[in-house]
């Protein structure tokens, strides 16, 4: 041991908080941010004599580091800040080491290093790409010694590791102030964290995803892609996803690479779409909003997420709980013991599999599972087969009648057919196989008559839906009159405010706005919004209300949430498609077909298999075709192709196959309309149409509009089987429990017998006629004269058939004017032979209808100029 001339003391010992021989030196060949001849001479130097370094004398502080600063353990930050606000939630691997490093990594070499020849490393790799001057230089030299002095004094290995051991990860917010209490100036803290980020950028630490979401970052996030990431940073740039994003949105997708980079160590190629679930995962958990979705289209246009889905929404669902599970998972969610009766259940089910779509499988093994079999363990639990005895059936039944809550069960027969089907089953698999099915063969513990109760329920909901359907039908032209008014508002609104700068005012329909400025102290303002704000400075008497939540009104979303509700609305009225059967519309539903005969294009909507896996095609009206060319401008935005979404099927736990064309931009992806959000849409449609029935709100549902649509087709006379193939139902009973015709005879006869009552009244129909009565009993029968005979249309009653006489069974033709239907008859034989020649195939329809007319008039003259009298008079 020897005594420098400072009077320090020098020993071949390593000091007290010396950095341990941490991972060896990487190998050749390996990316390190060190140059080879460096890493040689080190090496070299290392092997020739042990490290010599200074003793501190004790009490003082580590090297780098000026007498002021302390080298305690950083505690963690305060759930609230200086001013008593609530800080956002740190992320849960706040504190927790990075993952492991690989040999080849760019960082792997550095950890090693002592403070001097880590600063090296640093200048020798943050020089060239950042551009730095002599000056600049100088500076990250002084903030790189300050910083590693500072680790310096804490135990670990490597730099990664005594990052964790100073505290300064688990608090994000105020590590800088306690480990450098001397910096009392915003530049000074500034300058702290800078320089940890320059460290971050040459690789040397590895903070966890809690800091970096809350440190301030500035533009280190940035520059730590182009140092790490120059090749692959420009080609991201250049991808039509990035271009199409909104600014704010391109740097919150860079912001997340970079983090993700950060953390693993790993280059912009070598990420994996589990470390970006993991960092999505950090980021949902801790209630923040980064974007990251626009990170994962980006990875998987450029190539780096191979074999991924398309969006994180869509690997998220397939690597999370939320997939199609096999049936014994399906069975023993509910916790049965294992048993011969599991067992069968497992094997049923998987027999029924085929057939079945996985909701209603789901459905059928939760009936099965838990409400038949667990509640019969649960009264006698050793129960061993299917045979059960009287009295747990019956206190089965009486368990099965009320919910968990006591409260009485309303939909009880699915599970009782469900029994039903099972023990039924058994029985006929048990003639092909025996040996399997046989043993299992038992009395059904439900009763028949309890299973005959169904029909009377399904009458009873039967009633109910027809009832709501005749409530709804003349309620429905005012609400799509409202959808429409609602629509034009919402276009007009969009339309004002864009047209209004920053805090100008605008009026629409008597309520004046004024458009909102960005937030001052938003680090956005120089970007482009994404959404209009206005504010509501008056609302004029009589004026429309808008909604102000936050007390400021969001244009973008009304105008948005208005479109939306009317195309949802035209599309379901014209088309009577389930609600999972609109929402999987994609472009490629749009087909068209052109019939040799006619020659002409008749568009048509395909719909794909849905609930009974039976797809079908639907004629589209020109107003339909209108409303889905326009819901597709709309999802283009300008651009050559529909953007690609997933939606997910929450029924099926499946995902369908974009583009889709009901989808909507939410923040940085392309998501397809949810059922709750057309729900919502819908209820806003029945509030601006403020529709009442006896003093109560009207709502519309998805499946009210497939039963009016049925009702229309059914009530025109379009024949009942047609209209279910339209519907895709697979039996007409269930078409007929649609509709809900008024039923015209019955009302027919119900008038005919209020007039015979009528007329036996004594006195209320005895008074004298006035003028005006009697003029117009004469003016009818003054009118019933024609050009082919006369009219006998009751009086009182209309003209049902729009004067067109040789229809219309009130007409008493004249003999004498057989020679003007000869005339008629052969110009109408004329003109068919023209429309068939020119295959107008209406009018060839039309042509023989009316001839069919008017030979059945041509035989009644006859009839009547030979017999004068009889039952033709």
């Amino acid at each position: 041991m020897t005594t420098p001339m400072n009077g320090s003391t020098t020993s071949t010992e390593p000091p007290l908080h010396a950095p341990a021989h941490g991972p060896p030196a990487s190998p050749a060949g390996s990316q390190s941010s060190i140059p080879g001849s460096r890493q040689q001479a080190v090496q070299t130097r290392r092997a020739l004599s042990p490290r010599m370094q200074l003793l501190s004398p004790p009490g003082s502080p580590p090297a780098g580091l000026t007498p002021a600063v302390l080298s305690g353990v950083v505690p963690p930050d305060p759930r609230y800040g200086a001013r008593g606000r609530a800080r956002p939630l740190v992320a849960y691997d706040a504190g927790l080491p990075p993952p492991p490093l690989a040999p080849d990594a760019a960082g792997w070499a550095v950890q090693d290093l002592d403070v001097a020849d880590t600063v090296t490393a640093v200048l020798d790799r943050l020089t060239g790409p950042l551009a730095l001057g002599t000056e600049n230089c100088a500076i990250l030299r002084r903030r790189s010694e300050r910083l590693l002095g500072w680790l310096a004094g804490f135990d670990g290995n490597s730099w990664e590791q005594r990052w964790p051991a100073s505290g300064a990860d688990a608090a994000p917010h105020g590590w800088a102030e306690a480990a450098f209490p001397h910096h009392d100036k915003a530049w000074q803290r500034q300058a702290v964290t800078g320089g940890v980020y320059q460290l971050i950028q040459a690789r040397v630490l590895r903070p966890s995803y809690a800091w970096l979401l809350l440190c301030r970052a500035g533009t280190a996030l940035p520059r730590f892609l182009e140092v790490n990431a120059t090749e692959q940073l420009s080609e991201l740039r250049a991808l039509p996803a990035y271009q199409q994003a909104l600014v704010r949105q391109r740097c919150d997708a860079e912001h997340c690479l970079a983090r993700v980079m950060i953390r693993t160590g790993k280059p912009l190629t070598g990420l994996t779409g589990e470390e970006l679930l993991h960092y999505a995962d950090i980021v949902r958990t801790s209630g923040r909003h980064r974007r990251e979705h626009l990170a994962w289209e980006l990875l998987v246009a450029l190539g780096v997420f191979t074999g991924e889905a398309v969006t994180l929404r869509a690997a998220w669902s397939a690597k999370g709980n939320t997939r199609q599970h096999s049936v014994a998972t399906l069975v023993d969610r509910y916790g049965i013991p294992p048993g011969g009766v599991r067992d069968l259940l497992v094997d049923y089910l998987r027999e029924l599999k085929p057939g079945m779509d996985y909701a209603s499988l789901t459905g059928l093994a939760y009936r099965l599972v838990r409400l038949f079999w667990w509640e019969i363990l649960q009264i006698n639990p050793s129960q061993a087969d299917l045979r059960i005895d009287p009295r747990t059936a019956t206190e089965w039944r009486e368990r099965f009648a009320v919910t968990t809550d006591g409260r009485a069960r309303r939909e009880i027969h699915s599970t009782l057919f469900a029994i039903r089907g099972l023990y039924r089953d058994l029985a006929e698999w048990a003639h092909d196989d025996p040996v399997r099915w046989g043993v299992w063969v038992a009395p059904c513990p439900v009763p028949r008559a309890e299973s005959r109760a169904a029909a009377r329920h399904t009458r009873q909901q039967k009633a109910r839906m027809q009832a709501r359907t005749r409530t709804l039908t003349p309620l429905l032209p005012a609400f799509v009159a409202a959808s429409n008014a609602r629509r034009d508002w919402g276009t007009r609104l969009l339309a004002a405010a864009r047209a209004a700068g920053a805090g100008e005012r605008f009026v629409v329909d008597g309520v004046t706005f004024a458009r909102a400025r960005p937030h001052p102290r938003s680090h956005y303002d120089r970007l482009k919004a994404s959404q209009l704000w206005a504010e509501v400075l008056h609302t004029e008497p009589g004026a429309r209300a808008v909604p102000r939540p936050r007390g400021r009104v969001n244009i973008s979303k009304l105008e948005e949430d208005a479109f939306w509700a009317w195309a949802i609305v035209e599309t379901l009225r014209h088309t009577g498609l389930r609600i999972e059967e609109l929402l999987e519309l994609t472009q490629l539903s749009l087909r068209h077909y052109t019939p040799a005969a006619t020659n002409t294009l008749v568009p048509l909507l395909h719909i794909v298999p849905s609930k009974t896996d039976a797809e079908r095609l639907i004629p589209m009206s020109p107003e339909l075709v209108t409303v889905l060319l326009a819901v597709q401008r709309r999802a283009k935005a300008g651009d050559a192709h529909v953007p690609l979404s997933v939606r997910y099927d929450a029924h099926e736990k499946t995902h369908g196959q974009p583009p889709h064309l009901f989808a909507r931009r939410v923040g940085t992806r392309h998501e397809v309309i949810s059922i709750v959000a057309v729900r919502n849409l819908l209820n806003a449609t029945a509030d601006w149409a403020a529709l009442t029935d006896n003093d109560r709100p009207v709502r519309f549902t998805p499946h009210d509009f497939r039963r009016l649509f049925t009702t229309e087709l059914v009530g025109a006379g379009l024949p009942l089987h047609i209209a279910a193939s339209l519907l895709g139902h697979l039996s007409l009973d269930t078409t007929r429990g649609y509709t809900a015709v008024f039923p015209e005879h019955l009302i027919a006869a119900h008038q005919a017998l209020i007039e015979r009552r009528r007329q036996l009244r004594p006195d209320g129909e005895l008074r004298s006629a006035t003028s005006e009565e009697w003029a117009e009993f004469e003016q009818h029968f003054l009118r019933r004269k024609v050009a082919l005979g006369d009219c006998h249309r009751p009086y009182g009653t209309p003209c049902v058939h729009e004067h067109a006489c040789t229809r219309c069974r009130f007409l008493r033709v004249d003999p004498a004017q057989l020679a003007r239907l000869d005339e008629m008859t052969a110009n109408a034989e004329a003109r068919l032979v023209e429309a068939r020649q020119n295959v107008w195939l209406g009018e060839v329809a039309a042509l023989e209808e009316s001839l069919t007319h008017l030979r059945r008039r041509q035989a009644e003259a006859e009839a009547r100029r030979t017999h004068p009298i009889g039952e033709f008079m």
